[in-house]
């Protein structure tokens, strides 16, 4: 099998229907040793940054990658617009859940195109997504390990909503976020609030890192400005290890965004590249 990149979409069924995971799958040259998915953020997608340089890179390691647009993230293949703010007004934790889960099943029952269904399957999540990857683990113990990068340790975010965000959200249903990318106002819906007050037990993001145990790797950035590199040693804590630390990498690991996958890493990227491979080689060998 050659290194290349192929395009595979698989429905979930949510309350509103049949949606979509949009995913690219990167499959190794040689001899195949596991499969990664990896989930993006919050306003992220599957092509986001560094997405794609890790993906070729796992792939020349003998990982198949998965790269997935979660079903509400609003984002189709054309990735310069949210074409569906309707789906991501429509985002919950549960959600994010159920896609990786149904992902994850697809693997396994062998209706993922050229990825054997035996191999090892670790959840690489950045931000939001690796809350989801912990979310998803924690209840489910349906995957081999989960690498968590640049994530908050509550999904909650950085901090509670404050009483005039709470009053909008109760009277109209939904905030608006904006997209710096694409300048576009999108919805953040009430549902997506409502479920952790209706169930913060399934919510407790360091209890299932706690759950994981050594399943759970977690990384972040030194300088990160977006989410404080506090919350991984939470949520390392909570696994009973140690976060891993990058000096001088921010949220995204110093890459702009778009960034090809041929690219050159910046020197936080490279760190960070190198240790999820040491990671994925003591997984292989444990």
């Amino acid at each position: 099998m050659t290194n290349s990149t192929e395009p595979f979409d698989l429905s979930v069924i949510h309350p509103e229907g049949p949606v979509p995971l949009v995913c690219d799958l990167d499959h190794p040259s040689g001899p195949a040793r596991g499969t990664v998915i990896v989930v993006h953020g919050f306003k992220g997608y599957k092509d986001y940054g560094m997405f794609p340089f890790l993906a070729r890179q796992l792939a020349t390691v003998g990982q198949h990658v998965v790269r997935v647009n979660l079903a509400h993230s609003g984002m189709t293949r054309a990735f310069e617009t949210f074409a569906r703010p309707d789906l991501f007004e429509r985002d919950t934790w549960n959600r994010q859940v159920q896609d990786l889960e149904a992902l994850v099943d697809a693997i396994r029952s062998g209706a993922v195109p050229g990825i054997e269904p035996a191999l090892p399957i670790t959840l690489l999540g950045h931000s939001r997504g690796g809350v989801a990857s912990i979310l998803m683990a924690g209840r489910t113990d349906a995957v081999d390990h989960v690498i968590s990068v640049s994530a908050p340790s509550s999904t909650r975010g950085t901090s509670d909503l404050g009483s005039e965000e709470r009053a909008q959200l109760d009277a109209e249903g939904f905030l608006e976020v904006e997209s710096a990318r694409t300048g576009q106002l999108l919805r953040v819906g009430r549902a997506f609030h409502d479920e952790v007050d209706a169930d913060p037990e399934s919510h407790d993001v360091p209890a299932h890192a706690a759950r994981l145990g050594r399943r759970l790797t977690v990384f972040h950035g030194e300088a990160d400005p977006t989410v404080p590199a506090e919350a991984a040693r939470v949520l390392a804590v909570a696994a009973g290890g140690d976060p891993i630390l990058v000096p001088g990498g921010n949220h995204v690991f110093n890459v702009a965004n778009p960034f090809p996958a041929d690219g050159v890493p910046s020197p936080e990227l490279q760190v960070l590249l190198d240790r999820v491979l040491e990671v994925l080689g003591e997984e292989e060998a444990s």
